[in-house]
């Protein structure tokens, strides 16, 4: 496995390479990183046991959003470490 830096230092390159056109559409995201997803993650995916869940997004998705939407927290991807 690699180290939690290299892996962290990986994350972000990924997330430089994303064109500028998709990160316009972007907004009020958040991205870390996690060793592994804690049991309730895992429960609110649906990931049945035995499986991996490699990411997580939290949040309300642009689909769902109406005009009310605002002054809430920001929506939050994680990656997983461990199952990578």
């Amino acid at each position: 496995m690699i180290t939690r830096d290299r892996f962290e230092t990986l994350v972000a390159e990924a997330l430089d390479s994303i064109p500028q056109a998709l990160w316009d559409a972007i907004d009020n995201v958040t991205v870390s990183v996690e060793e592994w997803p804690r049991p309730e993650q895992l429960a609110a995916a649906g990931v049945p046991r035995g499986n991996l869940l490699l990411g997580l997004y939290e949040g309300v998705p642009l689909t769902r959003r109406t005009g009310g939407y605002g002054l809430l927290p920001p929506d939050h991807i994680t990656i997983f470490r461990g199952p990578i």
